[in-house]
């Protein structure tokens, strides 16, 4: 490993015990009192990767530990609320053995919104509910702790966690369609527009799972083809940076799936299409929108860190699977600004700034994430 990469690794692990300490998985803290489900399964990802790098079973058990606490915490109704129990509706300890049945909870400060309740859009940000965008990613986590541990219960979690995410599609009109925010028991729609990647996130999980639990083709059977319906035909550009992260580790994990004989997916997705979405979102994102000159309150740390792990991961996957025949030199070609984007936030100074203390976790944990997949890359596929 070169000095440039011990030093980023050793960035990436003070990032990530300082995140460990911070949200009780280390400490004396009750773990389950500050978990959030986009951070945690990033983190997720980012312990197993220290695992592998440092040689470590620590941050592995660290990782299972982690696990543990989001599904105790977020598979269940909050502490402010009147209900209680699991989420799912099941009984104590029937709960235990399917967490994920019911979803998962964002993690927000603020109860969700009540039925009868006035939207506000601003402040619907800050109230709790399920965001599909957010259980794909835990779903991803889910099945790396499968890889990782060769127990079965985390695939099956990962699956049973897609059959929940059919609540976010509605066909009763004729017409599919998916919605971006759900209530906390998944009864009813919270936000009624759909994300603009959480058809094709929701089709690259369910074929991820199937892979592994293949036994669930049935109950998933219904969902994926309602994501068919939905990805069939779609643009995935994006102007925003963290979408663009996002949409290029859906190409590299759509590169991996196809060469398991994934044959309708891939010729439904195009990962040439996708790969020449990425390519032109990212020229537009440099052209008009990146300044590297602008100054930290100006920017969101877990936005850039998003785009540049999406970087890292899809600019290295000819190195492995040199099998597959995509042309990634466009892609190479803007590695440079992630190097320039992390070194940016590494910058204490730049870390003074109240945008990455506002958001202090998920901007450390993008981070590390980004520095992590300088070397450990599969693991966030």
């Amino acid at each position: 490993m070169s000095k440039r990469n011990n030093k980023s690794l050793e960035s990436a692990r003070k990032l990530m015990d300082a995140f460990l300490r911070n949200t009780g998985v280390s400490s004396e803290m009750n773990i389950t009192d500050k978990r959030y489900l986009w951070t945690d399964a990033f983190a997720v990802k980012n312990l197993f990767g220290l695992a592998h790098q440092l040689e470590s079973k620590v941050y592995h058990d660290y990782a299972i530990k982690l696990i543990d606490g989001v599904h105790n915490s977020l598979g269940r109704h909050r502490s402010d609320d009147e209900r209680k129990g699991w989420i799912s509706g099941l009984p104590e300890e029937k709960g235990k053995f399917h967490p994920t049945i019911g979803g998962l909870r964002i993690g927000k400060e603020l109860p969700e919104r009540k039925e009868d309740e006035h939207f506000d859009e601003s402040l619907e940000w800050e109230r709790d509910g399920q965001y599909f965008h957010y259980i794909t990613r835990w779903i991803n986590a889910l099945l790396q702790a499968g890889k990782e541990t060769d127990e079965k219960k985390y695939d099956i979690w990962a699956a049973e966690l897609c059959q929940a995410g059919e609540h976010f599609t509605d066909n009763r009109e004729g017409i599919i369609r998916m919605y971006w925010k759900m209530s906390i028991d998944l009864s009813r729609p919270v936000v009624t527009s759909m994300g603009g990647h959480d058809p094709l996130e929701g089709l690259l999980c369910v074929e991820s799972a199937l892979e592994k639990v293949p036994e669930k083709a049935n109950d998933l059977e219904s969902f994926r083809n309602k994501l068919h319906t939905l990805c069939a035909g779609r643009d995935w550009y994006t102007n925003d940076a963290l979408g663009m992260g996002i949409l290029m580790l859906d190409t590299a994990r759509l590169i991996m799936l196809g060469r398991n004989n994934k044959v309708e997916l891939v010729r439904l997705l195009k990962p040439e299409k996708m790969l020449m979405d990425c390519i032109n979102a990212l020229k537009m994102f440099t052209a008009r929108i990146y300044d590297p000159a602008r100054n930290a309150t100006e920017r969101l740390a877990f936005r850039e860190c998003g785009l540049t792990l999406g970087l890292r991961v899809l600019s290295s996957v000819d190195r492995l699977f040199p099998e597959v025949n995509l042309n990634l030199k466009e892609i190479k070609n803007f590695l440079p600004m992630a190097e320039e984007i992390e070194n940016f936030w590494l910058d204490e100074k730049n870390q003074q700034a109240y945008t990455w203390k506002d958001h202090h976790n998920i901007n450390a944990i993008s981070l590390a994430s980004s520095l992590i997949a300088r070397d450990e890359v599969l693991i966030f596929i």
